[in-house]
């Protein structure tokens, strides 16, 4: 902003001191062997600015092929780009599809020469952040060795690498970092993501226990190296995060890939924590801070039958987030502990939604309960085998008896009889309730940053969606509803 708002009081200055009838900012200039200015009367600001101000208008450019084109511009622009902290390598044409593209060789070839050339180049005394969306497989092991020496010789503060699900490139603990003595302590590293890679070495635990000012850890779909099987599987492994400062931490099938049998935490500012995972032991032995949890797939099924667990956090919640999985719902939505602090609740139903109107059970276990969202991920109309469940007398006394539920969101509503009729059972029954918010675009379509495309017949979800606002508006108290 200050950088702007820099541009701009030039741009007004300007206006006031030459013919208001030149309306172009920056005109053809004379330069001499220095790149000075040799015509006065017109003079290009922007190359005029200082070199920090200059690299934050690159930062804002959309990717390291455009910004370092900028070097065609003049010779002030030539080793300008060197000096980016942000170092974002992608495919913008594909990377929305990252985990489903295939791309021939000479397409990998490019872009792992393009990441080496800027890298050699870079000139920044550090780097604030460092992404890799690129499906890059083993073959390039070597390559991304370097890339992990530069950024953290770098002193990186944010690192990002996916290389999709298909790809599997390897890290070797003892190739990265046992060669360099001045990586024993990390002092920068504030967020790291890895997806798609095998890991041979205590990578992981060396990234817990050596970072010491991380905050932000996530794993998607990592594994552990084949040689490191055998040894594995014949000893208890626990990972530990005792991490002081860490505050997110994220596993989406990963830990038992990484032969990984129990988690222990003990973080004191851990405030959220997502983890979607099979059957799987988490200890919680000191997590004050703990407010937001994410379960998802079968770990659901599992933490829901050993309380237990639950008990060590659940009083402390304030946001629940569970991914619905119908081979057990009758099981888990049927006991729950007492959420007793938790204001936001979403369930996620990835698949079919046949019994929806059950997480009134899981509503009626969180008792201060402001907002309620449920996302549904299927983006095609599932053939109903069976009769949809009507509420029982129990399930709309639960939600006759809350006094908080304020707010109701449906994400990716597509005329789903189950959802229709929870829909119904809230609207009825919620004596609080002032607001219902149907979006109809899927949620990934919604979330995503990237172009995605909705295929679904988009005039029929939004009668459906119209028709059932005009049944849930049938009640009592006046309801706000918004279809988006």
């Amino acid at each position: 902003m200050n950088a702007w708002a820099f541009l701009r009081d030039m741009c007004q200055e300007y206006t006031t001191t030459v013919n208001k009838k030149r309306r172009r900012f920056i005109h053809h200039i004379d330069l001499d062997e220095d790149d000075q200015v040799v015509d006065n009367n017109h003079v290009d600001f922007i190359s005029n600015l200082s070199d920090d101000l200059l690299v934050y208008v690159l930062f804002l450019v959309a990717d390291m092929k455009t910004a370092a084109r900028t070097s065609l511009l003049s010779k002030r622009w030539t080793h300008v780009w060197t000096q980016l902290k942000y170092l974002h390598f992608d495919d913008l044409e594909t990377s929305n599809t990252l985990n489903c593209t295939d791309y021939a060789r000479p397409e990998i070839d490019n872009f792992v020469d393009r990441v080496n050339r800027v890298i050699i180049a870079n000139q920044a005394a550090y780097l604030d952040t460092f992404i890799i969306h690129f499906p890059v497989s083993s073959s390039y092991d070597a390559d991304i060795h370097n890339w992990l020496k530069f950024a953290f010789g770098k002193e990186v503060r944010n690192l990002d690498l996916d290389f999709g699900v298909a790809a599997f490139t390897s890290i070797h603990y003892s190739n990265v970092f046992s060669s360099n003595p001045a990586l024993i302590l990390n002092t920068t590293l504030t967020s790291f993501h890895l997806s798609s890679v095998t890991i041979k070495g205590p990578f992981l635990q060396w990234i817990l226990n050596n970072c010491l000012n991380l905050q932000r850890l996530s794993l998607y779909l990592c594994r552990a190296w084949a040689d490191n099987d055998a040894a594995s599987s014949k000893n208890h492994r626990k990972l530990v995060v005792s991490s002081l400062q860490l505050k997110h931490l994220e596993f989406i099938d990963s830990l038992k890939s990484l032969n990984i049998e129990v988690l222990c935490l003990s973080a004191p500012n851990l405030t959220s924590f997502i983890i979607y995972e099979s059957k799987f032991d988490v200890e919680c032995r000191s997590v004050p801070s703990f407010v937001d949890a994410t379960f998802g797939c079968l770990y659901c099924y599992h933490i829901f039958q050993d309380l237990d667990t639950l008990s060590g956090f659940s009083s402390q919640l304030e946001k629940l987030s569970i991914r619905w999985h119908m081979a057990y719902s009758d099981f888990v939505y049927s006991q729950f502990p007492n959420f007793a602090n938790v204001q936001q609740l979403e369930i996620v139903s990835p698949y079919g939604h046949d019994d929806l109107i059950l997480s009134t059970s899981l509503i009626e276990a969180c008792p201060l309960l402001h907002t309620f969202k449920l996302k549904m991920m299927c983006y095609y109309e599932k053939e109903v085998t069976g009769q949809i469940l009507a509420p029982n007398y129990a399930q709309e006394n639960a939600i006759r008896c809350h006094q908080h539920l304020k707010v109701v969101e449906y994400l990716g509503y597509h005329g789903c009889a189950s959802a229709a009729e929870l829909a119904i059972c809230l609207a009825r029954h919620a004596p609080m309730l002032q607001r219902f918010i149907f979006d109809t675009r899927l949620p990934w379509y919604t979330e995503s940053l990237r172009r995605t495309s909705d295929y679904r017949d988009r005039v029929e979800i939004v009668r459906r969606t119209e028709l059932l606002a005009e049944q849930i508006q049938r009640r009592q108290f006046p309801l706000d509803v918004v279809i988006l």
